[in-house]
């Protein structure tokens, strides 16, 4: 059909076109573009299309932050025709155009799927998220849960094996998914690499290195190895010289973050005296909004973005984020540091990207990043319509990186997506409990591990025939035409262990006696033993095997054919292994259920049915549940137990640090704290209860001030309000799964307690 190139008054690129024209088509669509290359506009286009007819359509994202993010710019578009479901925020949920987290619709369709009846399309933004490990299940089960009846878009950045996932998707709903690739940025990268202080091209850089075995052998600045971190500070004098600001200088470390924008405040100042009058004026009414004159992390902030200097991480308030997110987009700010989190929650590029390592922690060991991570990130360079060329800077070149392997992570290919699906306890319940058998087996084959491993089906198959061949060719051929051969070859193998035998014990004669006795006794025992050996050389001779000619060529090949048997086992085994990969961790956790009391044969009991409605930490919960924590504990306490279900402590920056010592808890939490971590004792997936920061939740549950809390407190102010957000998602699993109406009204006063105030504020930030 034809289009219109220009929407919105945006001129439309090739791959906007002809994704438009598939979704006018009905067609489900993979999209994969760069960074920053207009994805989202093709997303705005459906929702459009959508909201003109009768019909619902859901926007799913990865992050909390995104989806806030996204129910903020869609309601500016479409008013109160859009809602937002993430746990712990629900505005609007019967909206026509619904933002959730994919956790969220992952739910609804598994445990409502009359809810989302009516949609007629879900958008998946981020859609490679499904290789990641901690979560990428989830979009598997969203995507094979969905109603036949739903159309999908996924948006992706560049990945290589965009047309595997469409086909996967295919083989699970059923109808035609297209699929578009698009390379091109709108904005091109230019590569920036730092020697000696001066930042090169590659090819410049491979020129300097040519002939030396390592990238670091060259001649190196006595200062910038002093100096350290304050290496950054050569980078931005360089860009700012060439007119290269603003600049997102990305960093993995929240603390490191923290004191390169202190530093660079202290030494380098941005701003004109207006736009400082201005971000004063801007910073000064956010503290006095939200009452943090006190807090220490708001009045470092203040003095750094009066100076045009930022920094942008998840331990920073909501409200400082925000604060920080509009500074930017202003162009009031010149340099920002910022965590990876940024690459993805935010849509704000730059002219310039650094990064401050090429190496990350990933939540289990420091490992280099991967091309997909490097090729995310420096998407954020260049701005579309702004800016020629997009820059991108590496400042420290790690001594264990080869040029071949710096080479492979800027331009070679990015990494395939990969699937990581595994079963939830809460997953196998709501299988165990809407399914019969045979459905549930061919649910657990319709996912994308099982789909990747079924291109390795053919060619195992071809491996076993072949070895089954090997076996049929090297088997002996009787010359007698006699079928006692496998007889003979059993008595053979108990022959070599009598004769084993019969030496091993004329050893410990020989080595054990001295003597003429002890010699003689010796030479009657080897009579015997000889006498015995003659005997087992006639049985044998009665076997026709045993007098033909060909005997030794016959055991050879026999014992040829035993080892390709083993070899047979190993091929044969893996072939069956990938044919069904899920239903084993499948029927091990349903057994562990089954053990628990969880499930019977005749479906859930009364443990399952909770556990089936609670999607964090569900066997904890149900257990402290069926423990009568929940009925015992007050308010305050429920919410204690909650946060210690929910937070996981982040590792200090040094182990230096002390950590403060933790308030006496109420004996109930001591007694939740021996239960639980007794069960954890007995089984590895329950995680001990973390209480080292009940004491702040108990306060704050009782009605203590922000500044009094976060006094008492030695972790960052945005995790404690996002553990709190997170709590507040719980107790929303709980109240909704279980039926007591008493115990329900008390967990709607928990959640009183929690969402007031600056957790309250937090709703549609974080």
């Amino acid at each position: 059909m034809e289009l219109n190139v220009k929407y919105r008054d945006y001129v439309l690129d090739e791959f906007q076109i002809q994704s438009i024209t598939e979704i006018e088509n009905g067609h489900s669509l993979v999209l994969s573009a760069p960074t920053g290359s207009g994805k989202t506009l093709v997303a705005e286009y459906l929702i459009e299309k959508v909201l003109k007819t009768d019909q619902r359509i859901i926007y799913t994202s990865p992050i909390k932050a995104l989806s806030n993010q996204k129910y903020r710019d869609f309601s500016r578009l479409y008013g109160d025709k859009v809602g937002i479901l993430t746990g712990d925020v629900v505005i609007n949920r019967d909206a026509q155009a619904l933002i959730v987290t994919t956790e969220v619709y992952r739910n609804m369709a598994i445990e409502d799927p009359e809810a989302i009846a009516d949609v007629s399309y879900v958008i998946f933004d981020e859609i490679h998220y499904l290789g990641d490990i901690e979560r990428g299940t989830v979009w598997e089960e969203s995507i094979i849960f969905s109603p036949k009846t739903v159309r999908f878009l996924a948006l992706s950045a560049t990945i290589p094996n965009c047309d595997e996932l469409a086909r996967w998707i295919e083989s699970v709903i059923d109808h035609q998914v297209k699929v578009i690739s698009h390379n091109q940025r709108a904005v091109p990268l230019s590569f920036l690499f730092n020697y000696n202080k001066q930042l090169l091209t590659f090819k410049d850089l491979r020129s300097k290195l040519r002939g030396k075995s390592a990238m670091t052998e060259g001649p190196r600045d006595r200062r910038a190895k002093k100096e350290g971190d304050f290496r950054h500070f050569d980078i931005i004098r360089q860009l700012r010289s060439q007119d290269r600001l603003p600049l997102l200088y990305f960093v993995f470390s929240r603390a490191l973050a923290d004191k390169l924008a202190r530093d660079t405040a202290q030494k380098l100042d941005f701003t004109s005296p207006e736009e400082k009058a201005r971000i004063e004026e801007m910073v000064d009414n956010c503290i006095e909004k939200y009452q943090l004159h006190n807090l220490e992390t708001a009045q470092n902030l203040r003095e750094e973005l009066i100076r045009g200097v930022g920094r942008h991480h998840a331990g920073l308030l909501p409200q400082l984020k925000e604060l920080v997110e509009i500074l930017f987009a202003e162009r009031t700010l010149r340099v920002l540091f910022v965590t990876e989190t940024f690459a993805v929650g935010v849509n704000m590029p730059a002219r310039s990207v650094a990064y401050d390592a090429l190496k990350k922690y990933d939540g289990r060991t420091f490992r280099p990043m991967k091309s997909l991570e490097f090729t995310q990130i420096s998407g954020r360079a260049g701005r579309r319509g702004i800016d020629k060329t997009g820059w991108v800077v590496v400042p420290h070149l790690p001594r264990d990186l080869s040029l071949e392997e710096l080479q492979t992570l800027v331009y070679g290919d990015i990494e395939p997506l990969l699937s990581q699906f595994d079963l939830s306890f809460n997953s196998v319940l709501n299988l165990y409990s809407g399914h019969k058998s045979d459905e549930v087996r061919m649910i657990l084959k319709r996912n994308f591990a099982q789909f990747q491993a079924n291109k390795m089906l053919p060619e195992l198959a071809e491996k076993v025939a072949k070895i089954r061949y090997e076996i049929e060719q090297v088997m002996p051929r009787c010359p007698e035409k006699k079928n006692d051969f496998d007889e003979f070859m059993v008595f053979q193998k108990k022959m070599r262990e009598k004769v084993d035998t019969m030496h091993r014990q004329l050893d410990q004669i020989r080595y054990g006696m001295r003597g003429k006795r002890n010699r003689t006794y010796q030479e009657d025992i080897e009579k015997q033993f000889s006498a015995q050996h003659q005997e087992m050389l006639e049985q044998e001779r009665n076997f026709i095997c045993g007098r033909c000619r060909s005997k030794n060529k016959c055991v050879s090949r026999y014992n040829q054919a035993a080892r390709l048997r083993k070899k047979l086992n190993y091929w044969r085994g893996l072939l069956e292994e990938q044919e069904e990969l899920q239903l084993p961790l499948y029927e091990r956790k349903l057994e562990l259920l089954r053990q628990l009391g969880y499930i019977d044969e005749k479906g859930l009991l009364a443990r399952g049915e909770l556990a089936s409605r609670i999607h964090t930490e569900e066997i904890a919960v149900t257990e402290l549940y069926f423990a009568g924590y929940f009925h015992e504990c007050n308010e305050h306490e429920i919410n204690a137990i909650c946060l210690s279900l929910v937070y996981e402590h982040r590792r200090r920056a040094s182990n230096n640090e002390t950590p403060r010592p933790v308030a006496k808890l109420p004996e109930k939490l001591k007694s939740a704290r021996g239960f639980v971590n007794s069960l954890a004792r007995q089984h590895a997936f329950i995680k001990p209860l973390e209480t080292r920061i009940c004491n702040l939740m108990l306060a704050w549950s009782q009605g203590c001030a922000f500044e009094d809390m976060m006094a008492m407190a030695d972790i960052p102010e945005g995790d404690l309000i996002r553990a709190f957000r997170q709590v507040i998602d719980l107790i929303r699993q709980i109240r909704d799964a279980v039926k007591d109406q008493s115990l329900r009204d008390k967990l709607l006063n928990c959640l009183t307690c929690i969402n007031r105030d600056i957790v309250l504020a937090t709703e549609l930030r974080d």
